[in-house]
């Protein structure tokens, strides 16, 4: 994702892609001739709409640069050191103080990502505290207390793999409980994904799409971790549920995980952008950059462990 640090090389990059000259560059992006050349001398750094700006010209100019099979080797090493550090990740789920943690962590960030403005101080007072915060609606309320029951059922081994149908209507039942009449039952209307280019089944293909998900999902291959992400991937390009999809496939990957001794992954609301980016990649070109982004997840469940 495009910062402050590196815009200077994304300009360079495009300029040298497009065959543009700065005044060409400027007007593409509604900036004066003198911006773009006070950017690339250093003397002046964009905005942040400025860095969208750039951030979203390169990606349609340059694509997404993919992940080598070295950089992708490194991150897998760096988790198989995790599983040898830490062999039985369920029993220090079960510690009071850590599972706890992972509970607003994941909670908190999961809502975050679609859309609940809680703040993490406020997350914390409701599903600890039964809490009530003013001026936030009550779905926002539920939203947390209903993703946290369910953290609480995997942690303690209630929910867990195999994956199946059951198990996958039960958690969004669970999660939309008193906000969707429709809570763990298939969508009967079109979706679609906001923000992302891609046409999802209509209603009366789910079965079917969900049943050949079911038919691969429990299929762990010796390294887990990209079998995981691609079927996270598969999740979301079927959104088989009204409301819920993206909460419900990352509860499903925490499963998943913690099945195959893995941390649960910890995915910040201040990565979103990149998380939909990753999972819109792997419909079009590569999975690989949603097995790093995936693995860099699971590296920061390690760490909030560590911190103990």
């Amino acid at each position: 994702m495009l910062n402050s640090n590196n815009y200077i090389g994304k300009i360079r990059e495009m300029l040298e892609k497009t065959g543009w000259g700065q005044a060409q560059f400027a007007q593409e992006l509604g900036v004066t001739f003198a911006t773009v050349n006070r950017w690339l001398n250093g003397h002046h750094r964009p905005h942040l709409s400025q860095i969208r700006q750039i951030e979203r010209l390169h990606k349609n100019i340059i694509g997404i640069i993919p992940v080598t099979k070295q950089e992708m080797e490194q991150i897998i090493l760096q988790l198989k050191a995790k599983i040898k550090q830490y062999p039985d990740i369920k029993k220090i789920l079960r510690d009071d103080t850590t599972s706890e943690e992972f509970l607003l962590e994941l909670t908190y960030n999961s809502d975050a990502i679609e859309g609940n403005t809680l703040t993490k101080k406020e997350t914390e007072t409701v599903i600890f505290n039964n809490a009530s915060i003013k001026d936030k609606s009550l779905i926002e309320h539920l939203e947390a207390v209903n993703h946290a029951v369910i953290l609480k059922d995997i942690f303690s081994g209630k929910i867990g793999c195999p994956v199946d149908e059951e198990l996958i209507k039960k958690t969004h039942k669970i999660l939309m409980q008193g906000i969707r009449d429709d809570a763990g039952e298939y969508a009967s209307h079109q979706r679609a994904i906001r923000g992302v280019d891609l046409i999802l089944p209509s209603p009366d293909d789910i079965a079917g799409e969900m049943k050949l998900f079911l038919s691969k999902v429990n299929d762990f291959p010796p390294r887990p971790i990209e079998h995981i992400a691609r079927m996270h991937a598969d999740f979301e390009a079927i959104h088989p549920f009204g409301d819920g999809n993206g909460r419900v496939g990352r509860l499903i990957m925490i499963v998943q995980l913690i099945h195959c001794g893995f941390a649960p992954c910890i995915i910040s609301v201040n990565e979103k952008a990149r998380y939909y980016e990753s999972l819109e990649y792997v419909q079009k070109k590569s999975e690989t950059h949603l097995v790093c982004f995936l693995a860099e997840a699971v590296l920061k469940g390690y760490e909030l462990i560590s911190s103990h």
